[in-house]
């Protein structure tokens, strides 16, 4: 698989991380909610970290889960950010096509409920690399939370993993993700082939012959066409 690729962190839990990193991430959110977007702004470009989203511990998260808002989602609708703020997250990498987790929005749809500026819902358009029906893209996404769950499923639990979207992937420009898994060592090149299929990749470092290929089709069908590789 080619090189050019943006790295999915779908952990959601603190037990995950380290404390300066977790410190670092609900920092930022703390910035994002209070609309404190310059600071925030600074905090991303040193932690190159524009899509987290505020990390709870296990014990809050029966209670209260993870919203999924990013720093973009509040951007979108606090009005103390400006068109400015929005171009310079998209830049760094900010997804416009990532939905939050309890509302199930773009930036875009809380930009529109909200009523911002015309160019702001213009910076805020999702973006399709390919065009895909909203069916194949659901497809697509139950096939991959499928591998993924046939390979980790113990450690997805275990950090109340999110997986990657579909929709995001088809928002970069190599429409390729690497999403590491944490405590496998490893984890998953997962790429949109020219017949719109989902190519994965997977592997764990410390165990030789662990490496496996799967190919999710359109429909969301399945199957592993290489094993014991790496």
């Amino acid at each position: 698989m080619a090189d050019n690729f943006s790295e999915w962190s779908g952990g959601q839990i603190t037990s995950t991380y380290n404390d300066s990193y977790v410190q670092a991430r609900n920092k930022l959110a703390d910035l994002a909610y209070a609309g404190r977007f310059d600071q925030a702004l600074e905090l991303i470009e040193k932690n190159d970290s524009p899509n987290s989203w505020r990390l709870r511990s296990e014990e809050e998260f029966a209670s209260r889960p993870p919203t999924g808002w990013t720093i973009l989602h509040q951007a979108a609708m606090l009005p103390s950010s400006d068109l400015s703020h929005i171009e310079r997250l998209i830049s760094l990498g900010a997804y416009r096509n990532l939905r939050t987790l309890d509302t199930h929005e773009t930036a875009y749809d809380i930009a529109k409920r909200q009523g911002r500026s015309r160019d702001i819902l213009s910076a805020l358009k999702p973006v399709y690399r390919r065009k895909l029906d909203e069916q194949t893209i659901a497809n697509l996404q139950r096939g991959l939370d499928e591998v993924i769950y046939s390979r980790v499923e113990r450690l997805m639990n275990e950090h109340k993993f999110r997986t990657p979207p579909v929709e995001v992937l088809l928002e970069l420009q190599g429409m390729h993700f690497w999403c590491p898994i944490p405590g496998f060592y490893g984890g998953f090149h997962i790429k949109l082939t020219d017949e719109n299929k989902l190519e994965t990749e997977s592997f764990c470092r410390v165990a030789g012959g662990s490496g496996e290929t799967h190919l999710i089709d359109p429909d969301g069908k399945w199957k592993c066409v290489a094993s014991g590789l790496y």
